[in-house]
């Protein structure tokens, strides 16, 4: 029985490579939406993990047997990550031979080029592994914590720029890395909710409210700097940097941007607001349900434009191999 279980495990894991592998034969991009999707999960329960650690929390008690191995496939998704480094030019607009030709480009060649790029990938989740070392399920390391914190955020927020924000030609913005810092703490609360939810009221400890009022919390801060750097960008009407968002509010995308206001975050935020989910879990658990699905369409609002295509076979073959993976690794515990 034993072997059996341990190699139906075996079978998930490399299952779950095989087919996130599948997946770059439809294109770098195709490939990429997947990776950045279960990344910002990984990443996000780590910040949740650090948060809980340095409070001292009792919310973070029942969820630690989910965020743990949330948190703990960072290195596997950094090794997972290199590969794309073989198709730069596929997905970066700094890294295509017309890049030379670019005012804007050129000038930011210092920093965005492929070994410096690289280097600070390798040290970013260095960095990511080696804090997890330092953290143990069933302890509180406040000290952890504490210097972990700011640490993995400030580190995280360059990761995203590195990877995400650079697919766009000219835009930038500095809160972009901390907007999508706080979709993935979300995203990775409402998963690992979702998870002890499902085992009943019992499971959550008690922290059913405190859950609730976390999710509300983030939320708000989320949409808080999301406004704030939409607002920002458009008064300031600089048109290397309003072209980000003409993008996204044209053709289907502006749909898409209708969906994840409303459905990410006004109406968790008005069911949260109810005494409903603070109560039981059966409650708590369908908005803990609802919100990874528009933090998935948030994403994708962000990101696939900027790849330039829609969802596809390939994307779908990377988030079943990389779906796998991640619950190869939740069974593990």
């Amino acid at each position: 029985m034993q072997r059996s279980i341990e190699a139906s495990r075996s079978w998930a894991f490399f299952g779950g490579v095989g087919l996130y592998g599948l997946a770059f034969l439809f294109g770098a991009p195709a490939a990429y939406f997947p990776f950045a999707f279960f990344l910002l999960l990984a990443l996000g329960a780590l910040l949740l993990l650090l948060l809980h650690n340095a409070l001292r929390s009792r919310w973070g008690l029942p969820l630690e047997p989910y965020l743990y191995p949330l948190a703990r496939t960072l290195p596997l998704m950094g090794l997972l990550g290199l590969p794309f480094f073989l198709f730069l030019p596929e997905l970066f607009p700094w890294a295509r031979p017309e890049a030379a030709l670019d005012p804007v480009l050129r000038h930011r060649s210092a920093y965005l080029n492929a070994p410096f790029m690289l280097l600070r990938y390798v040290l970013f989740f260095a960095l990511f592994a080696w804090v997890l070392l330092k953290l143990r399920p069933g302890e509180h390391r406040a000290e952890v914590g504490a210097w972990g914190l700011p640490l993995v955020f400030a580190a995280g927020t360059f990761l995203a720029f590195d990877l995400f924000k650079s697919l766009e030609a000219h835009f930038y913005s500095a809160s972009f890395g901390p907007l999508l810092l706080l979709s993935a703490a979300v995203l990775a609360l409402a998963v690992a909710v979702a998870l002890a939810a499902r085992k009943g009221t019992p499971a959550l400890m008690g922290q059913a409210q405190n859950h609730t009022n976390l999710l509300l919390a983030l939320s708000i801060i989320w949409i808080y700097v999301e406004a704030t750097t939409l607002i920002i960008i458009w008064g300031g009407d600089l048109p290397h940097e309003v072209e980000f968002y003409l993008k996204r509010l044209q053709g289907p995308w502006d749909e898409v941007a209708a969906l994840w206001v409303v459905g990410g975050f006004f109406l968790p935020f008005l069911y949260l607001l109810t005494n409903l989910p603070k109560r039981e879990a059966r409650y708590l658990l369908p908005v803990a349900l609802w919100i990874p699905f528009f933090r998935l369409l948030h994403l994708a609002w962000y990101l696939l434009p900027a790849l330039g295509r829609g969802v596809g076979v390939g994307e779908a073959l990377g988030f079943l191999g990389l779906g796998l993976l991640f619950l190869h690794r939740l069974r593990q515990g």
